[in-house]
C-alpha cells in the first residue's frame, strides 16, 4: 500500500467512474468470446443436430460410446468436421457388413 492516494471526490463523480468502466468492461467480453474463437473446421453439438437430424440426446450417446471424438473448449463441446465424416463412414460400413 506504499502506492496510496487519498482524495475527495464526490458520489456523482465515484459512480461515473464505476459505469464507464463496467461499460468498457462488457464490450470487450462480446468480442472476446466471438464465434472467430473456433476455427472453421470445428462443429458445436448444435451443428451435428441440424446435420444428421438427430437429439442432442443421440449425440451424448455417441460421444459416450466412443462414436464420436469430441473436444471441450471453455465448457463448451466441438467436433472436428473430418474426424466427424470418418466417424459417420465407419459406422455406415459396419451396418452394411
Amino acid at each position: 500500500m506504499e502506492n496510496l492516494i487519498l482524495m475527495p471526490l464526490r458520489i456523482e463523480d465515484l459512480l461515473g467512474m464505476i459505469k464507464a468502466s463496467v461499460k468498457d468492461a462488457l464490450t470487450v467480453l462480446p468480442q472476446e468470446n466471438s464465434k472467430e474463437d473456433i476455427p472453421e473446421d470445428l462443429l458445436s453439438i448444435e451443428d451435428i443436430q441440424k446435420v444428421f437430424k438427430v437429439s442432442k440426446v443421440t449425440i451424448h450417446k455417441w460421444k459416450k460410446k466412443g462414436l464420436l471424438p469430441f473436444y471441450k473448449m471453455n465448457r463448451k463441446v466441438y467436433f472436428k468436421k473430418s474426424e466427424v465424416i470418418d466417424a459417420m463412414q465407419h459406422k455406415k460400413r459396419k451396418m452394411e457388413v
